[in-house]
């Protein structure tokens, strides 16, 4: 395929965080995010990102607007995958203490909060991961989790649990696998799925009304989504 061709079609801003892009630290670079923003929407065309971090955003509020007002030029909404991981202050200042920066990872429900917030204000989408079963993890970490996805449900976004993988500094801790999971983690994991289906049907709503068509295929995702909403309404 012709570059120019994959332009015309969209662009996806790929980094481990865009919000970081031309930073040598932990705060954004505005005048660099600006400039590269007006390069990525000056075609026409639809825009993502692959990932960003809710410390960045929150770091510097006045910002997203900014690059937002410039990305829904051409589009309604756009999306980004952004790594939760915990609600437990004290489990994010064990494995994850960069990851609150530039804040204190003891504000990491609040930096949470704000930075997502910030998000849905501007139409950016979160797909958010938690971490199921990370080392050293008690059932009170588990149940501030919950209530940050508490105070998460009036946020456009989905909330995603994944099982514990042992990776870099973690490599040497156990697999958390299902044989592992406990009443807590089920009700965790039962409230994410309720939560992110309270988000479906808008997202479906905002993904097909560009084209007259789109109607029908709205009603076909719709009616899949009543059946799975169903079925985990089910579960007890």
């Amino acid at each position: 395929m012709d570059v120019n061709d994959a332009l015309d079609t969209g662009v996806c801003l790929h980094a481990e965080d865009v919000m970081l892009y031309g930073s040598p630290n932990t705060t954004p670079n505005e005048e660099k995010l600006v400039k590269l923003h007006e390069m990525a929407t000056k075609r026409g065309v639809g825009v993502c990102w692959s990932h960003c971090s809710l410390a960045a955003i929150a770091s510097k509020p006045q910002l997203l607007p900014k690059l937002s007002e410039l990305i829904l030029q051409n589009q309604k909404w756009w999306g980004a995958e952004i790594g939760i991981e915990t609600g437990s202050p004290e489990i994010a200042k064990k494995i994850m203490p960069a990851k609150a920066q530039p804040f204190s990872a003891d504000n990491w429900h609040d930096v949470v909060v704000q930075g997502m917030g910030i998000a849905h204000d501007n139409m950016l989408v979160p797909a958010c991961t938690l971490i199921v079963g990370l080392p050293e993890e008690q059932e009170s970490d588990i149940l501030k989790t919950m209530d940050l996805v508490d105070d998460l449900k009036d946020i456009r976004s989905l909330i995603v649990p994944l099982f514990f993988v042992p990776l870099g500094r973690l490599k040497s801790k156990d697999w958390f696998t299902s044989t592992k999971v406990n009443d807590l983690h089920k009700k965790l994991l039962l409230q994410c799925a309720k939560r992110d289906f309270r988000w479906v049907d808008d997202l479906i709503d905002m993904s097909m009304s560009d084209h007259w068509y789109q109607a029908f295929t709205k009603e076909f995702y719709k009616g899949f989504s009543a059946i799975a909403k169903y079925r985990v309404g089910k579960i007890k």
